[in-house]
């Protein structure tokens, strides 16, 4: 059997001494929450432990080493710095360790409880609370090199990048509603397979897993409780985006399809569901209804209507937001503009579900959503075409088609503006699901200038402002 020595680079791992080894391990991992990583020797001599991103080596007593309880002193303390360290307070105690002192903040700005375990060495659990000046407890602070001076980054582990296993738990765990049963109350494994109608044996595992990579905490063997990382996959937008079932499988199967969007630009996605992705929500209406519940309000926050254009918003009297959705910039936007009416532009099945967006807003008498695709003919003769994270969904050709409806819309006197597709020419790249998905490209200001002037626009303004990065184009004169 391989042992696990994935202890990252430039890692201090302290070597604990303990009478009896096994009986470590197990104190260790029920009070603590350790994960044992691997044990050697017959009998077992040493073991290698981690708890969060802490590591330890633990030795049996011998060749004059000894444990606090074998000399009746100790000679060490042990610190760790925990996320959730009122959980692990908690659980500590549930055990019945000794605690030496209780959770208090400290002069330091830290956070923390000291304890003892079963041999004598005491550990402190803590973590930061505030910033304080070092001035204030007579300490100094130590001058930073110069960047010139900066040392090299730490060595990479390329196998904890490559880590499969626990993206693929967390999806598990979402598709299960594992966190929803254990805030029911149903915290033991064999409760949680029966909830969930699955194999216990194997949720165990994937829960462990998870526990020791900070998300749950095993309370006791077989037993789990919600620690702050997990209480995130109670929150609706996250288990969108994870479950296996709706938008969250979709997108997970999909980065498998990245070699050969690297190699083409174009996305594989048919390849592995048998359809484009737009068709292939179009097939599957609950797949579609959860991906519209993503990217809406509920997915990436509530959309910020506070962005100037070219002149203000007094002269603007009619706004079409292309690719809308269920409405709810469009309705942001109109709210805070009284004199403003909106067109609402998206697929049926989308606008079909706008209307208690607007009402809430108390907008609907200046609302009109048309169901359609905007890669046909848009209503015609609006002040303002907005573009808000759409083209970014796009390759270059099928973004120019975009941009050639609203260019066709707008003549002569209206303008597009777009928003979150586009950054500025020293915008540092990134990867995206989008491109994976649809082929799509973020691009920065002169990859976009060009595509708008193949489209029958030219950028008249593009600002950084607080809210998005807001480009703005009107169509070329003496264009057909």
């Amino acid at each position: 059997m391989l042992m696990n020595r994935s202890v990252p680079p430039d890692t201090v791992l302290p070597h604990v001494v303990y009478q009896n080894v096994v009986d470590a391990i197990e104190w260790l991992t029920r009070t603590f929450g350790f994960r044992e990583c691997y044990r050697y020797g017959d009998p077992v001599s040493g073991a290698q432990m981690q708890i969060g991103k802490a590591w330890i080596m633990l030795k049996r007593a011998r060749d004059g080493s000894a444990s606090p309880a074998q000399l009746g002193y100790g000679t060490q303390s042990l610190t760790v710095f925990l996320e959730d360290l009122e959980a692990h307070f908690e659980r500590t105690k549930a055990e019945g360790a000794r605690i030496l002192e209780d959770l208090h903040e400290t002069v330091y700005g830290e956070l923390q409880y000291a304890v003892e375990d079963l041999d004598g060495h005491h550990w402190l659990f803590s973590r930061h609370a505030r910033d304080v000046n070092p001035e204030e407890f007579g300490a100094t602070l130590a001058e930073l090199p110069a960047p010139s001076q900066a040392p090299e980054q730490p060595a990479v582990n390329l196998w904890e990048l490559t880590d499969h296993c626990t993206p693929w738990c967390l999806h598990v765990v979402a598709t299960l509603r594992i966190a929803d049963h254990i805030a029911a109350g149903i915290d033991r494994i064999d409760g949680l397979g029966a909830a969930a109608k699955c194999d216990a044996s194997g949720l165990h595992r994937v829960l462990a897993h998870l526990a020791s990579k900070g998300v749950f905490v095993e309370i006791e063997p077989g037993r789990f409780a919600l620690n702050q990382a997990a209480r995130g996959l109670l929150d609706p937008p996250a288990l969108l985006g994870l479950d296996l079932n709706g938008i969250g499988g979709r997108m997970a199967y999909a980065w498998g399809t990245l070699l050969k969007y690297v190699q083409t630009g174009a996305s594989a996605y048919h390849e592995i569901f048998g359809l484009p992705f737009w068709e292939d929500l179009n097939a599957h209406p609950e797949v579609a209804e959860s991906f519209d519940a993503l990217i809406g309000p509920a997915g990436h926050g509530a959309p910020n209507s506070e962005f100037e254009i070219t002149g203000g918003w007094e002269t603007v009297r009619t706004v079409v937001d292309v690719g809308g959705g269920t409405g709810a910039m469009l309705a942001e936007i109109l709210r805070a503009r009284p004199h403003i009416h909106g067109t609402l532009v998206d697929l049926p099945r989308t606008v079909a579900r706008s209307a208690e967006t607007f009402r809430a807003a108390g907008v609907t008498d200046r609302v009109t959503t048309v169901g359609q695709s905007f890669l046909d003919p848009l209503p015609a003769g609006a002040d303002i075409y907005l573009l808000r994270g759409i083209l970014n969904d796009w390759p270059d050709s099928g973004a120019a088609a975009i941009l050639r409806r609203c260019a066709e819309a707008a003549r002569p006197a209206g303008r597009v503006v777009v928003l979150k597709s586009v950054g500025p020419d020293d915008a540092p790249g990134g990867l995206h699901i989008e491109m994976v998905l649809l082929g799509g490209k973020h691009r920065t200001v002169t990859e976009f200038r060009e595509l708008a002037s193949q489209s029958g626009l030219e950028v008249a303004a593009a600002s950084h402002q607080a809210a998005y990065f807001v480009v703005e184009c009107r169509p070329r004169e003496n264009e057909p």
